[in-house]
Order: C-alpha cells, then structure tokens, then sequence
C-alpha cells in the first residue's frame, strides 16, 4: 500500500460521504478508505440519492462490491430480518442483574449485525448514571455492576465473531450536555475516575473487547491543556487517547473516534479536527472529510506526525480485520435466528421489571373489587403505550379506558375538585408514564402534578422513563412499577400478567 492508501484505512465514512464524491465506483478509485458506516432505514435522499449516514442493506452490498478491498463495516445497530420484537433491552439489564441475559444480549446484538453482513458493533455503551439526566445512555452508577454485566455482553458479541466497542472514553454521566451539540465533561478527580470509569474499561479489556470509542468530553482531572489551541476533549488530547487509555489503562485495541461532524467536537475545521483526532492517537476517524487524508500525509512526510503514529492505528485495525475474518472464515458463531432475537428480547425485559414499591399491597389486583381502571396517559409524543395498556386490561375482563385531558387547558391549572369527580367512577387508576426527563413545560409535566391529587390507596405508577422519576416527582407514592424497558404489545402484556398476579416482578432498581 501507498502512504495515502494505509492512512485512508483509518477512515470510516458515510454514504453522504461516498455520494457527495461521485458515488461508489468514482469515490474508490480515488479514496480507497477502510470503513464504511451502516445506519440502517429510514434514509435522507436529495435527488434520488442517500445524503445522510442511513441506507438500504442493497445498497450496503452493493457499495462492498466497488471498494478494492473488503470494507470493515460498523454501525450503531440493526435489526435481524424476520424479526418482530422492537425492545431496547439496556434498561433491563441493569434492573435484572442477570449475567445470563446480558450474555444472551450480546449475542442478539451479534446476531443481527452477521445477518447484515457488519464486522463490528459500535457499543455497548458502559456509561454510568451520576447525574439524573443520564439515564438514557446508563444503568447504573455501581461500576462492579457495569463491569459484570457489559463484560457478558462483550463476550456475547464477540463470540458471533463481531467486533465490539465499549464507550464513551472517558464516560459520560457525571454532569449532562449532550455532545450533538456541545463538548461535555467528566467532572472526577482523577483517583475516582479510575476507582470507577477507570475500573470498569479495564475489565472490559479482560473481555479482550475489540474497539474503545472516545467522545467529545474532557476530563479535566487528567488534562487541563489544549493542544495546539484545542480544548482537551479525548477526541482532540493525546494524553486521554495516548497516555490514559493505551498506556495506563494498557488497551492494545483499536480506538475509534465518536462521529467527528458533532457539535461537541466541532471547531470550524473538520479537516482541522480529523487530523488533530489521528494525531492525538485515534486508530479509526468515524465520519470523517476524505480530504484530510491529503493533510495527514503531508504533516507525516514532513515528520510532525510521526510515522509510528500511522503504524500503531494500522497494527490494531489489522487485529480487529484478522479477528473477523477468522471467524468469517471458520464459520465461528451462530446462524442468525429471528425466533432467537424475539425471544431473548422478551426474556430480557421480563426479567428487568421491577415492582419498586408496593406499600398499600394493591398487587395483584384483586379482579373482584378492581373492575373499571383509568389510565392517565403520561406520555410526550403520543398515546400508544396507554392504548396498549387499555386494550391488554380489556382484553382479561377489566373496563378499561384511557383520558389525557384531566386539567384545566386554559389555566394549566389542575384542580383538586376535578380529580375527585374523575376518580370517583374508577376502581383504580393507571398513571402511564413515558416522558422525557427534562425542565420543560409540557402536557406530560402538567399530568405528573395533576397525578398527585388522585387517591394513592386506588393509584398504580407504570414508568418506562427516567428511574430518577420515582425519587424526583413521586416521592410520596407507595404503588411503583419500573418498567426498564421498552412499551411494546409484548411488555405491556407482561406489565398486565404481574398487575393480575400471574408474573412475578423480580428487577430490582437501577439507583
């Protein structure tokens, strides 16, 4: 290989990337990069062709056939054809502590990369949950917790000859800004960023975990100076990438940059920035321009970036792309199986429910005294999970039926006499939340006020939101359930059987 062509192996670019340069059979010809990025539908296209980062799996073989070499193809996630089971299952995870599970993950999430014909799976996330905020991207905040569970999950993985990635070096989690838009920070002193971000990459090198992505966040406790007039965010500092992640903590992987058009990560340059990311010490640039490879070659030639510096990204990139390939090679991991990923999805969340508090003993319900339930529909976009939940509850003999109107619209006011005459002609009362945990003034935020004036001795809180819900807006509420998972006609069915006492609630809370 050419100088130009090894140094355009450390790029992984979109296909808004490959189309803005002519297309696949011209983009190769002149930019014989490594990777390729694979979102899967639905797609941006301008004039009949993909202008974003997402695509049809035709398309994906199809672009293989024009690169040179064999392409190592990443992607956040996809799902496996034939399967019916839509279930984020990280929540539940964390609720059930069940190795098990998280093993059976992994190898789900295997599974579905080898039906699309990807190499390597850019997750799971190991972050923790410090801060309320986080706790969409967390399971927790106990590292022996993350450690155990993502290092079955890794292997899981892993053992269907995927490649696996643990993010987001340094971690996120300890104070919230969302790095699509800014530069976040991991706020630790140094000694407890390694007692538990520390910690728990370093077992999940044990796990012989193929790829660490770093992001768009300082850690500040370690290094407090830009290079060259960067903020020392780990995309930009060598001391995070170089010294801290390959040297003290000893990973011998490839490290990946998180996607380097982010807000976060943004300075005005993006050529500027992708060769600041490599020199830093990143083995593979995510979402790169091509032209910064001409930049890099130059700054190699002319010594200021060392040609050890290329040689260490080619080195690890080449262990991942032998590790596929061997597996590719000797067949070494399971057929893809949609029953298989439907079934572990739905095993997973049963095992992560949680029934958080159950004071008052109204679980089981008592079916006798029980018959006519309102469902308050605490949701920010729609009504589905609470039509769901209505129609599971109908469907095993109760009345069911589902209001969102319950405050004053003109006032925003929720009167106390209004809840009263509401509740008055339930049995009980389903409060059905799944809303953003945010400071904002909403239709959700204005039903969780209203929630607390109806009679907590007929009251059931079913969240599939933020853990930080029960402690932060129903303090006071003593029937709690902590769905951890995602509401599908599957899991709210599951919810139904535990509310009717044929389902035991066995998850445990994520905080």
């Amino acid at each position: 290989m050419t100088l130009r062509e090894k140094i355009l192996k450390t790029f992984v670019v979109t296909i808004r990337e490959i189309n803005t340069h002519g297309g696949a059979e011209e983009f190769f010809k002149k930019y014989p990069v490594g990777g390729l990025y694979y979102g899967e539908e639905p797609a941006h296209v301008i004039n009949g062709k993909y202008m974003g980062t997402q695509f049809d799996f035709e398309t994906l073989n199809e672009i293989k056939k024009h690169s040179p070499k064999k392409l190592l193809v990443c992607a956040d996630g996809c799902a496996i054809r034939n399967q019916t089971v839509m279930i984020g299952s990280q929540k539940s995870l964390g609720a059930s502590r069940n190795l098990k599970d998280a093993y059976n993950w992994g190898k789900v999430l295997g599974m579905q990369m080898n039906d699309k014909g990807v190499d390597w799976i850019l997750g799971p996330s190991i972050d923790m949950c410090f801060d309320p905020l986080m706790y969409l991207m967390a399971i927790g905040n106990d590292p022996k917790v993350i450690a155990d569970i993502y290092r079955e999950v890794v292997r899981g993985i892993q053992d269907q000859g995927v490649c696996a990635t643990v993010k987001h070096f340094p971690g996120l989690g300890t104070n919230f800004v969302n790095m699509h838009i800014a530069p976040g920070k991991n706020v630790l002193s140094y000694d407890e960023w390694m007692k538990t971000y520390g910690y728990t990459y370093k077992e999940m090198f044990k796990a012989n975990v193929h790829s660490v992505m770093t992001t768009h966040v300082t850690l500040r406790s370690y290094d407090n100076e830009g290079d060259n007039g960067f903020y020392p965010i780990a995309t930009f500092s060598k001391k995070l990438t170089t010294d801290l992640l390959k040297g003290e903590l000893g990973f011998d992987g490839a490290v990946v940059t998180d996607a380097l058009i982010m807000g976060g990560n943004g300075v005005g340059d993006y050529v500027a920035e992708t060769v600041q990311a490599f020199k830093a010490g990143a083995d593979l640039l995510l979402w790169p321009p091509v032209e910064a490879a001409e930049v890099i070659e130059e700054k190699i030639n002319s010594g200021e970036i060392p040609m050890s510096r290329l040689e260490d990204a080619l080195v690890r990139i080449e262990r991942m792309e032998k590790f596929r390939n061997d597996a590719l090679e000797n067949n070494s991991y399971d057929e893809p199986d949609a029953r298989f990923v439907d079934e572990t999805k739905i095993e997973i969340s049963k095992n992560g429910m949680c029934l958080l508090r159950n004071d008052l003993n109204l679980i089981p319900l008592n079916t006798k005294q029980c018959k006519k339930a309102l469902i308050v529909d605490i949701t920010d976009d729609d009504d589905f999970s609470s039509n769901l939940l209505c129609s599971e509850l109908i469907n095993r003999g109760i009345q069911a039926e589902v209001k969102r109107d319950i405050y004053d619209k003109e006032s925003l006011v929720c009167w106390q006499s209004d809840i009263e005459e509401i509740q008055s002609h339930y049995d009980f009362v389903i409060m059905n939340l799944n809303a953003h945990f945010v400071a904002q003034w909403s239709d959700a935020h204005v039903l969780i006020w209203a929630s607390h004036h109806f009679d907590k001795k007929k009251k059931i809180i079913i969240n599939y939101g933020s853990p930080y819900f029960a402690s932060e807006y129903f303090p006071e509420d003593p029937t709690y359930i902590e769905a951890n998972t995602t509401p599908t006609k599957e899991t709210v069915g599951l919810i139904v059987d535990g509310l009717l006492g044929k389902m035991e609630f066995t998850g445990r809370s994520l905080l």
